[in-house]
């Protein structure tokens, strides 16, 4: 026979979960199993078959307790709790007391019913361990060889072989029991190894999906951007051509009409290159701002005269005070917010600005008479390189991007919803107070903050 090997099986790889199910399917098939066996002892006992004479009223009252037994037992391993090593052990030493009487009810050292012990020896191997299955085949061993020298004693031949094989039954069962317990500690290893690189690869997947989207959208930018900076581009090579070419054959309003215009397309191309300036600074997560109180009518007149809205803003504010933030970073939300509006409300319609505060928060909101943002789309628009609609309206799709960032960036939150004149509402909220310097100089408001803006959604 062979040598039981030792080997180290990580004590991590067992799951509680899948072991305690292990544990509690192993009480319920003992359970079983000494439900049949008192069956099977029943049947015997009923026959009176294997016996040297018939079985007095003292077997007849141990194999009823048995019978109760086996049912009641079954009891504490119906459910999902998992067994306690006590109430594993107290159902052991139950079953050895119930097998000790019923081999003295049977005749004693004449009964064949010792045979019960064996498996007895199987319980304890697929219960506990190697070392704990030997112990307790020695300790049925010296119990059993006690209780029959009281009851009339064993021959020489009995003496030497019951022990003998209740020995070698523990170690063939105990060495079987214990690769069963390698291989099911193996196989949980692996099942959680899988489940972990399952994961990994969903979470590879996603990155990957990500990767593949920004990629996209990246794509489409430059596209994009290639298209709006050749305009402008084009324009200026235009007019500075034509300045080269015939500018003293020109009149001067011509020639002014055409440095204007070069003038307002260079505006346009800064717009662009600062926003992708901004863009990438919010995409590393770090925005610089100098808070400062600002006039919110001083902050929407300069947005309106930015974004080519004046006279088409109807404002509705109240009695709001000034907003401890960075002027020119709020000016460039509320300009790039007008700017949309104007973009996609029919021509003529009013844009409506709302203004109001509270406690803690002043509240922004921007309404136009569009056609909306889909519910489905309400997340969507405020990523980067994203424009509203199927791409009819100019723009590189880093307006809304960019407001989000620089409105999180001051502690606020944006979202959009449906206005009341039909088209949508984008709002936003700023805090009416500086934050408190954390170093605690006296509590003064923080003017200048590096701020952390939200990176890549």
């Amino acid at each position: 026979m062979g040598v039981v090997a030792t080997r180290t099986v990580p004590v991590r790889a067992i799951a509680l979960d899948g072991s305690g199910r292990s544990v509690l399917r192993t009480e319920r098939s003992i359970a079983l199993v000494r439900i049949a066996l008192v069956m099977a002892v029943a049947g015997i006992y009923t026959v009176s078959l294997g016996v040297q004479r018939r079985l007095g009223p003292g077997a007849l009252v141990i194999l009823v307790l048995a019978a109760a037994y086996a049912i009641v037992s079954v009891l504490p391993f119906s459910g999902t709790d998992l067994p306690t090593s006590r109430v594993r052990t107290m159902t052991l030493m139950t079953d050895i007391v119930l097998i000790t009487l019923w081999v003295h009810a049977t005749g004693g050292p004449r009964s064949e019913f010792w045979t019960l012990y064996l498996i007895a020896i199987v319980s304890v191997a697929l219960r506990f361990g190697f070392l704990e299955t030997m112990a307790g085949a020695l300790g049925l061993a010296v119990l059993h060889l006690g209780a029959m020298s009281v009851w009339g004693g064993l021959s020489q031949a009995q003496l030497i072989y019951r022990p003998t094989l209740m020995l070698v039954t523990a170690f063939a069962v105990g060495a079987l029991a214990y690769q069963r317990a390698v291989h099911r500690r193996e196989r949980l290893e692996f099942e959680e190894l899988a489940k972990e690189r399952t994961a990994e690869l969903g979470q590879e997947r996603a990155e990957v999906e990500r990767l593949r989207r920004v990629d996209l959208a990246r794509s489409e930018f430059v596209a994009v951007a290639a298209h709006e900076f050749r305009g402008p581009l084009a324009a200026i090579l235009g007019v500075l051509s034509t300045l080269r070419t015939h500018g003293s054959a020109l009149e001067t309003e011509v020639s002014e009409e055409l440095l204007d215009g070069a003038a307002a397309q260079a505006q346009r191309l800064a717009r662009l290159v600062e926003d992708l300036l901004t863009l990438a600074r919010i995409e590393d997560g770090i925005v610089r701002l100098d808070l400062e109180p600002a006039s919110v009518r001083d902050l929407l007149t300069e947005a309106e005269h930015a974004s080519a809205t004046v006279g088409r803003v109807h404002v509705e504010i109240g009695r709001v005070d000034d907003v401890v933030c960075d002027a020119d970073a709020v000016i460039r939300i509320l300009t790039n917010l007008l700017d949309n509006a104007r973009k996609y409300s029919p021509d003529g319609a009013p844009i409506v600005v709302a203004v109001d505060q509270d406690d803690r928060w002043v509240r922004f909101a921007v309404r136009d008479a569009g056609t909306g943002v889909p519910p489905a789309e309400r997340e969507a628009i405020f990523e980067r390189f994203r424009r509203v609609g199927n791409g009819t309206h100019p723009g590189a799709g880093l307006g809304l991007y960019i407001c989000r960032g620089l409105v999180e960036a001051h502690g606020g939150a944006m979202a959009v919803r449906d206005s009341p004149e039909g088209g949508a509402e984008f709002a936003f909220t700023l805090p009416r107070r500086a934050p408190v310097d954390a170093a605690g100089n006296g509590g003064a408001p923080v003017t200048q903050i590096t701020a952390t803006a939200s990176p890549s959604r």
